[in-house]
């Protein structure tokens, strides 16, 4: 099977919201979003899935009326490692300190999110036998994937995906699991 992963458009900021931080996208990630999903409309996808995190959501609408499916299906592994969290800052807005760049690595590095990402993106392979689906979700998400999978360490490998890249990868039923393209999005520089 063929699954193809799209990083969510650029989103809003939030500060501090104490019941969780969980952003939409800016008008500039609507307009990302829209740019992936008319380039994808002919790729074959059959269902469209996603993280149940609003800015990934938000992502998979345009995708979702492509493939004529009213709403992609939630698949709560593949939420970022930052669920939950206060704030939400994108990532070029940050200005860490090396501890800052330590604590996310630990958050990407901790053995909970790689399982439940691992766990989330098989659920996905399973339930699609020979199809082509798409998953929306985070750069964190599938970075860690891709690490899984190349058998990189993800202690000093991060593999940086822009605003709805398109990533695809092959699945076969006996486990193997291929790259076959990264971070695709030459349709975005027109943004």
């Amino acid at each position: 099977m063929e699954l193809i992963l799209v990083r969510h458009g650029r989103p809003e900021r939030v500060d501090h919201d104490p019941s969780g931080a969980d952003p939409g996208l800016t008008d500039l990630g609507h307009r990302q979003a829209a740019a992936s999903a008319d380039f994808l409309q002919n790729a074959g996808i059959e269902h469209v899935y996603v993280s149940p995190m609003l800015r990934a959501i938000e992502t998979a609408k345009p995708l979702s009326t492509h493939v004529g499916q009213d709403e992609a299906t939630v698949v709560d592994g593949i939420a970022e490692f930052d669920l939950g969290e206060t704030s939400y800052i994108p990532g070029e807005e940050l200005e860490l300190t090396q501890e800052g760049v330590d604590a996310l690595y630990a958050k990407m590095m901790a053995p909970e999110f790689a399982e439940r990402v691992i766990d989330g993106m098989d659920h996905i392979i399973r339930n699609n036998p020979g199809g082509r689906v798409a998953a929306v979700c985070h750069g964190g998400v599938i970075s860690r994937y891709l690490c899984h999978i190349l058998g990189l360490d993800p202690a000093t490998t991060y593999l940086n995906s822009e605003y709805t890249a398109v990533t695809r990868l092959e699945a076969s039923s006996s486990g193997r699991r291929s790259m076959l393209t990264f971070n695709e999005h030459h349709w975005l520089h027109s943004l």
